[in-house]
């Protein structure tokens, strides 16, 4: 026989108009606080986190791209993006080596929800980027390694940089998964109306030959090879999208900018519409790059057809093979730029084989809509599921009065920040 219970209303505590103000500044629910009844979420939809907090200072980075492209995927696969870490969420997606990392991933573990860790940098990649960056290596690593291990699951871009973070050294005992940052095919395709549009941009003859290049400013993008390449080639007008803080520029690289030989152009950080320009209007997309873990820029130069020179390092060396998906040349030859220079004529002049097929094919191979549902397979493997914490009381009618069962945590767990909305 159930008891009558009868309904008292609460005493009104002085914070009670503060909480609220709070709540709608913030459009959720803090914690200790009932969410709003009656406000659950369709079955299988997912509110993914992935936080902006100090991530900003990446945004014009490749890691800035991958978590753009992030929520392009998550979104295409029904489900809602969340920025702010207080309303609630199912699982959270971490992408950056910043000091707000940690403190979000101990944040999603008091809620008991899932953390994926994007492994975008590792020791090797960090070296030759900034001031000091050498040196400090080694303590970079074992931050980075302690931000991984903090994850449900790991990704990393590449089977290359997999092998790197799965060495004991990184102490990574969760899953690491392979799962490309990828490229828009839609957005990124060729299109040879571009060239005239590039060169008329650049105030550049129709028939002027362009190489471009993207990347920051960095000796491990290759930048100083790149420009003694451009100083051996002054027939043609190389060009560097991107920038780095003048403050975080390496001494050499201040140099080779400032003594840069007249044909070598540093237009800075473009959108993605002038990108896809230079891209298809370029006659070759030069990427000298030292150390990548994948290299989206790569990615969308292949997707727009570019014919591609590459330096020969072990992750595309074994990806994307020599004269059968890119051409590439190996830095231990005597005068590596002066190689460069010379396999980048015969490339502009139609001396070597037309790759732009087979580079399209592998761009195609990491569209979004394939990593959208390889992203899905993780969360299943990961045991990610949406989370309704509250249950709607239910109401019975009795002799004399109402009977009711107030609003409880199922399992008799708290609800996180924002259930219920």
């Amino acid at each position: 026989m159930l008891m009558k219970v009868t309904s008292r209303p609460r005493t009104r505590r002085p914070w009670d108009d503060a909480a609220r103000a709070l709540d709608r500044a913030v459009r959720t629910t803090l914690p200790g606080r009932h969410p709003r009844r009656g406000s659950g979420r369709s079955q299988g939809r997912l509110r993914v986190l992935i936080p902006r907090g100090l991530s900003r200072l990446a945004r014009q980075s490749g890691i800035g791209a991958a978590m753009r492209h992030q929520e392009q995927v998550v979104r295409s696969l029904g489900h809602e993006v969340v920025t702010n870490p207080l309303r609630s969420f199912d699982v959270m997606h971490l992408n950056t080596p910043f000091p707000d990392t940690p403190l979000l991933a101990r944040w999603a573990r008091l809620w008991k929800r899932p953390v994926l860790m994007w492994a975008h940098s590792t020791e090797e990649d960090f070296r030759d980027s900034f001031p000091g960056s050498n040196a400090l290596a080694p303590l970079f690593r074992r931050w980075i390694a302690h931000l991984y291990r903090r994850g449900d699951a790991v990704i990393t871009p590449s089977s290359y940089s997999r092998s790197l973070v799965s060495a004991p050294k990184y102490g990574i005992t969760a899953p690491i998964h392979v799962l490309s940052n990828g490229v828009d095919t839609d957005f990124f395709r060729p299109d040879t109306s571009a060239r005239e549009r590039l060169r008329a941009r650049l105030g550049l003859a129709a028939d002027a030959p362009v190489v471009v290049s993207v990347g920051m400013q960095l000796v491990r993008k290759g930048i100083l090879d790149w420009v003694d390449v451009a100083r051996a080639m002054p027939e043609v007008t190389f060009v560097w999208y991107g920038r780095t803080d003048p403050a975080m520029l390496t001494g050499e690289v201040q140099r080779a900018i400032a003594g840069a030989p007249a044909n070598a152009r540093f237009p800075g950080y473009v959108d993605s519409h002038e990108l896809r320009e230079a891209y298809c209007g370029a006659d070759a997309f030069c990427f000298l790059t030292k150390e990548e873990t994948e290299g989206i820029v790569l990615l969308e130069a292949l997707a727009c057809g570019t014919p591609t020179l590459l330096r020969s390092i072990p992750i595309y060396r074994d990806a994307l093979p020599d004269g059968q998906i890119t051409h590439q040349v190996r830095d231990d030859v005597p005068d590596f730029p002066l190689a460069v220079a010379e396999r980048l004529r015969a490339l502009i002049g139609g001396e070597l084989a037309d790759l732009r097929e087979p580079g399209r094919a592998v761009a195609e191979s990491t569209d979004l809509r394939a990593i959208a549902e390889q992203l899905a397979g993780i969360y299943q493997l990961t045991g990610v599921l949406p989370h309704r914490r509250f249950r709607r009381g239910s109401l019975r009618s009795g002799a004399g009065g109402a009977t009711a069962r107030a609003p409880r945590p199922v399992d008799g767990e708290a609800a996180p920040p924002g259930a219920g909305r």
